[in-house]
């Protein structure tokens, strides 16, 4: 297909969007996904669940905030079927937040990611008591476990010791050994698995409006090689999707910053499954290590994690190449200097300064330790 149409579809995909978030926050009626906490009734929430009338007594809202998603802790009284608490997300407040809510799929991937799960995750995660989305709409909702009163959660200024760090990455391959090139991908995960060449193009364009030419607050901590290199994110996306694509696929996390992660006695957990997708699972592993832990720590401690990791995936049935696994790692520490980097052009829309920065910083370092974007075109160019 031309570029020009492929460029006009990813527009149209934007617009579609639009007017789909628009059209579902003024419609009242047609769905019985509730849009935001308030619409979440006592019977509504028996009926979900399946549990008799008169089993939930009441429901409260205890607090809410909105950002990239919509999220509420209610408090609920019922017939001892349910914690007292429980945490609910929705689409956001904000309209252009929707939209772009609706335009990368974020809700449909956390609702597919906890389906996929079931009643066993391979990784800890919040249970989930409801996991539902009106397809029409895209309006989707979650319904979780509680944590506050019983994990630590942190944000990316923190970090990690070299032993959380450990039960990370083992977490890591336990997830991806489960999905490891499943069958599922071509069936009831074929969301997470696939992208249409308008989605491909709306991400060069974003791509190349905060990276084309690098301003924003984090603009004098970022070498002027990389800013050069970087431009490969959008003059070959094509050939750096294709590169990974051909590599063995799991499920991944997709954002395995601190801020998506909680500890529970040093256990690690992992929350906001909202960018899950099919990928190679280095990619979590270095987007972890890369945004969770000081610059020289990681340096120190990085290739032991990466021979932890195959070691652990070779010990649940799955047999990956060590040297190779480390030159993948190499590369896709570009995937968390994008992201970071995009975030902090965004201005403070997206992150705190402050925790765009730390980010940024440790993606520079790691970047510029690896040449990470040289390894990166290199394999691209095979």
């Amino acid at each position: 297909m031309p570029s020009f149409l492929v460029t006009a579809q990813s527009i149209g995909l934007v617009v579609g969007e639009a007017f789909r978030a628009a059209a579902d926050r003024t419609i009242p009626f047609g769905t019985e996904v509730p849009l935001h906490e308030k619409q979440i009734t006592a019977s509504w929430l028996a009926g979900e669940l399946g549990l008799p009338t008169g089993a939930i007594g009441s429901v409260t809202v205890v607090d809410a905030h909105s950002g990239t998603a919509n999220r509420a802790r209610i408090e609920v009284t019922s017939d001892g079927r349910l914690p007292e608490s429980l945490f609910a997300k929705f689409p956001p407040r904000n309209y252009l937040q929707h939209v772009l809510m609706h335009v990368f799929r974020l809700g449909t991937k956390e609702v597919l990611a906890y389906k996929a799960f079931g009643d066993d995750p391979p990784v800890r995660t919040p249970r989930c008591y409801l996991a539902r989305e009106d397809r029409l709409r895209r309006r989707s909702i979650l319904l979780l476990e509680d944590l506050s009163a019983t994990a630590e959660f942190r944000t990316v200024v923190d970090s990690v010791t070299a032993a959380e760090a450990e039960a990370v990455v083992d977490a890591l391959a336990g997830l991806h050994a489960r999905f490891w090139n499943s069958d599922r991908f071509d069936g009831d995960l074929r969301q997470l698995a696939h992208r249409s060449p308008a989605e491909i193009r709306l991400g060069d364009l974003i791509r190349r409006k905060f990276i084309g030419n690098i301003t924003g607050h984090t603009a004098a901590i970022i070498p002027d090689d990389q800013k050069r290199a970087c431009r490969i994110f959008f003059e070959r996306s094509a050939d750096i999707d294709a590169f990974w694509t051909s590599q063995p696929r799991t499920l991944i996390h997709g954002d395995t910053h601190l801020g998506n992660l909680f500890f529970e006695n040093g256990c690690p957990g992992f929350l906001d499954w909202q960018v899950a997708m099919t990928w190679p699972g280095i990619r979590d592993v270095a987007y972890f290590v890369t945004a969770s832990v000081e610059a020289d720590e990681a340096r120190r401690i990085e290739r032991d994690l990466v021979r932890r990791y195959v070691t652990r995936l070779g010990e649940l049935g799955v047999d990956v190449d060590g040297e190779r696994t480390w030159t993948l790692y190499q590369a896709a520490i570009t995937e968390p200097w994008l992201a970071f980097v995009c975030t902090a052009e965004a201005g403070d829309r997206m992150q705190s300064f402050e925790i765009s920065r730390v980010g940024v910083e440790r993606a520079v370092a790691a970047v510029a330790a690896h040449d990470s974007f040289t390894v990166l075109r290199s394999l691209v160019s095979r």
